[in-house]
């Protein structure tokens, strides 16, 4: 089971779950505002990578998407 997990977490956009666990993390200790404000940050910056452009025309596309962790 966990070498299928990891294989599922391979295929997903890596920056994006690196991003995801930071604000996570960050959120034990943030106010809700300071939170906010770090989601705001670093949602603008996963829209600027690569994988997400190819989520966006993979889904445009209907077909599977082909993330490169960049």
């Amino acid at each position: 089971e966990a070498g299928n997990l990891a294989l599922q977490l391979a295929a997903m956009p890596t920056r994006g779950l690196w991003l995801t666990k930071k604000l996570l993390n960050a959120s034990a200790n943030n106010n809700l505002q300071a939170q906010l404000d770090m989601e705001e940050q670093l949602q603008g910056e996963a829209g600027n990578t690569a994988d997400y452009r190819e989520g966006i025309d993979a889904f445009l596309n209907k077909r599977k998407p082909q993330f490169k962790g960049v």
